[in-house]
């Protein structure tokens, strides 16, 4: 099976992706992660699943941090933060959606 990634610019330049764009990227991740429950190699699958499960770790952590500073300095700014779809998908991602972003240490 073949997907067909999204165009993504080379250059390291800030990329910002509109709503349409960020939901194709993550579509595509998600069939990537699908792809790596059909890894043949048990070594492999298991490295990848390792490199997936950490990749989350890092990333969730700041995010809850950074949640959390937000809820301290500026509670009224999670609203404004929650209308925005591709916030509000990567707060789904790291199951923060419904949760009062004082509470996400607990979900960490």
């Amino acid at each position: 099976m073949s997907i067909t990634a999204p165009a993504i610019p080379i250059n390291m330049k800030p990329v910002l992706f509109n709503n349409i764009e960020f939901k194709e990227i993550m579509e595509y991740v998600q069939e990537l992660v699908k792809q790596t429950e059909k890894i043949p190699d048990k070594e492999t699958k298991e490295l990848t699943e390792e490199i997936l499960k950490y990749f989350d770790l890092l990333h969730r952590e700041p995010l809850s941090r950074i949640l959390q500073a937000i809820e301290r300095s500026y509670p009224d700014l999670k609203d404004t933060l929650k209308q925005d779809y591709t916030i509000n998908k990567l707060l789904e991602l790291y199951d923060f959606e419904n949760t009062n972003f004082q509470n996400i240490s607990k979900k960490s």
